[in-house]
Formats: structure tokens, C-alpha cells, sequence
């Protein structure tokens, strides 16, 4: 492994759920900085930290009920065992690397919605011979390597830091940078419109332009995909791989973009008297001197969901919905900028908090 790579640390079951009380009660914390338009609104925000953090809990119970139930049988069993060892990678993925919490609530949901459809395949499984099982163990098993590369890809900027140097001097639009990998594999129409695999292989296509895929290299054999290669879509996997495909592409393609404290600041102050819409938050964040694609509607939207404004991020009740029109778009369907209220709050670093779980 080249040196310098920041290794990925995957909590199991327990540590799982103390990561998530941990970042829940900083959220809380957080939240009591914020002036909220109304009591219904405060109670609106809370009521999604504390369901993020129930979240957790009940898909691992669910799993555990799972594993419990089917434990002993000899095809079912090494399934649900699978699925469950699954689940657990896809919550580290939302925990530590979705430091937006109203972002977050929208990730679980298609987690959720996407395991439930596992347990009913398992459910559902043809038992009488091996092959059936075989098939969902494979499945799961390539939907499971996507997540832990995701992850890998997250926590190593480093790996891309020149391909983002050269994007931002050339002042590529992130519109542009997506229909240009698109019409290199061939791809044709609009990327809205395109099915949700060649979605992830547009931004795969990137994604290995920028040299990012070089701290998945391994010793013993070809990296792990990172996008569906053996299956297609399936058991609503692509909503939720979307969303972390999308997190490493904007991560790909605003790393060099200076972000200083007077931005955060400026969106902080603008959003302060009961929170903002979101053209009011773009004004006040272009006029810290942002220039070129930074001083963007996409640019800042985009920054303040996922990336965050050296800490300060960007929340909303309609956080994935502004998510999903960004990256299921590739960039190119305009976003509301007034209708809505959004607000401004620093975040915690979920990663950071799972390492400290992790050796102690």
C-alpha cells in the first residue's frame, strides 16, 4: 500500500451504536446555536438527529433478528450473516464520512429501503438447491466491496490533488467535467436520463481520470470495482451507492478551491435571524470573493451539503432532495434558490470520532 494512504476503520455492531449516541449528542449541542424560525422547526431538526441515531439501531437489530432466525440453516444462514456484515459497512459509511445530518437522514432512508429489500429476497430465497444462495452471497459481496472502496476513496484527497489543482485553473463547470467523461464512454442524452449504472460509471470514469482509484492498488490482485460490474442494480443498491459516489466526485472536483472562514462566517450571519433561502445564502458566500466555479449556485450548494464551509455546513429539511438534483443530474438541472428555509451550523467529524471508539 503506498505510503501516506489513511486507512479506513470499520466499527462492528456496538461500537456502531456508540458512534452514533456520540455524534447524535454533539448534533444536539450544535443545534442550540442555532436560531430557528419557529419551536416547530427546532423540534422539526432534533427529531432528525435523534431518528438517525434510531436508524442505526433498528437496522442492526434487524440484521442481528435476521441472523438470528436463519442462523442455523444451511443455505439461508451464511446469507443473512453476509447481509449483516454488509449493513454494518454501509452504517460506518453513514456515520463517519456523511458529516451532514439532514444529508444523512436521506442516506439512511435508502439504506434502509435497500436492506429491507435484501431481507426479503433472503426471505424469499429458493432453497432447494445452492445456486440461488450463491447468486445473493455474490451480489451482496460486490455491493459490499463499493462501499468499502467508497470509503478508502473518501479518506485519501491527497490521491486526486493535482487532477482538482488542474480543474480549477482551467475553470472546468462541474456540468461539464460529468458530459465530458459521459460522451467519452459513449454515452448518449442527457445524464438525468441515463440509467442509474451508467450514472456511476460516468462518475467512475472520473473518478479514475483523477488518480483517486491509485489507493485502492493491492499487491494480490486487480483493485475493487467501484462501480457494478458481475450484477446490475438491484434491491435498491443505486440510490444509495449514488450518494456515495457523489460525495467522493464533488470532493474530486472542489478540493483546490480555497474555502476560507469568511465564507462560513458570512453564511453563518446570513442565516442567523431564523435561517435563510438558499439564494440569500449564494449571495452572501459569492461576496467573501469567491471567483470562477466557485461563485456558483451549484458551487456553494454542493460545498455547503457535503463538503461544508471549513466546518460550516449547509441544513435542510430538503438536503437530499437538493443532493439528488445536483448528482442525478450531473450538474445540469438549476436549483431552487428561494421557497425553503435552510440553515448553517458546524457539523462533527464522524470519522474522527469513530477512531477514538476504535482504539480505546
Amino acid at each position: 500500500m503506498a505510503s501516506g494512504i489513511v486507512n479506513a476503520v470499520f466499527l462492528q455492531d456496538q461500537k456502531l451504536r456508540q458512534l452514533a449516541e456520540l455524534i447524535r449528542l454533539q448534533e444536539v449541542r450544535n443545534m442550540y446555536h442555532i436560531n430557528f424560525a419557529s419551536l416547530g422547526d427546532q423540534l422539526e431538526y432534533l427529531r432528525m438527529a435523534n431518528d438517525n441515531m434510531a436508524s442505526v439501531n433498528t437496522l442492526l437489530d434487524e440484521c442481528n433478528a435476521v441472523v438470528a432466525h436463519h442462523g442455523s440453516h444451511p443455505v439461508r444462514g451464511p446469507v443473512a450473516r453476509r447481509i449483516l456484515a454488509y449493513a454494518e459497512h454501509c452504517l460506518n459509511n453513514a456515520l463517519q464520512l456523511v458529516r451532514n445530518y439532514t444529508l444523512r437522514r436521506s442516506y439512511l432512508d435508502k439504506m434502509l429501503d435497500h436492506h429491507h429489500q435484501l431481507f426479503e429476497a433472503l426471505d424469499g430465497l429458493d432453497v432447494s438447491t445452492q445456486a440461488a444462495a450463491d447468486d445473493l452471497v455474490e451480489t451482496i459481496q460486490e455491493f459490499d466491496d463499493m462501499v468499502m472502496s467508497y470509503m478508502r476513496l473518501s479518506l485519501n484527497s491527497f490521491a486526486s490533488a493535482e487532477f482538482s489543482r488542474y480543474l480549477r485553473n482551467v475553470g472546468i463547470g462541474f456540468d461539464e467535467l460529468v458530459r465530458s467523461h459521459q460522451t467519452k464512454l459513449g454515452l448518449s442524452g442527457s445524464f438525468e436520463d441515463l440509467e442509474e449504472d451508467q450514472k456511476l460509471e460516468v462518475y467512475a470514469s472520473i473518478i479514475e481520470a483523477s488518480g483517486r482509484l491509485t489507493v485502492l492498488t493491492r499487491s494480490d490482485g486487480p483493485p475493487p470495482s467501484i462501480s457494478y460490474r458481475k450484477k446490475k442494480p438491484a434491491y435498491g443498491s443505486a440510490a444509495m451507492h449514488l450518494m456515495d459516489i457523489g460525495q467522493i466526485i464533488w470532493d474530486v472536483y472542489s478540493s483546490d478551491h480555497p474555502i476560507t472562514t469568511a465564507t462560513r462566517e458570512a453564511l453563518v450571519f446570513a442565516a442567523e435571524a431564523g435561517g435563510a433561502a438558499l439564494g440569500k445564502l449564494v449571495g452572501a458566500a459569492v461576496a467573501t470573493q469567491l471567483t470562477g466555479q466557485a461563485a456558483t449556485t451549484l458551487f456553494v450548494t454542493a460545498m455547503g451539503l457535503v463538503g461544508g464551509f471549513v466546518g460550516g455546513f449547509i441544513l435542510g429539511a430538503l438536503a437530499g432532495f437538493l443532493f439528488d438534483l445536483i448528482f442525478t443530474s450531473g450538474g445540469q438541472r438549476p436549483l431552487p434558490t428561494d421557497g425553503f428555509i435552510l440553515y448553517v451550523a458546524p457539523m462533527p467529524n464522524g470519522n474522527d470520532i469513530a477512531k477514538q471508539i476504535a482504539y480505546t
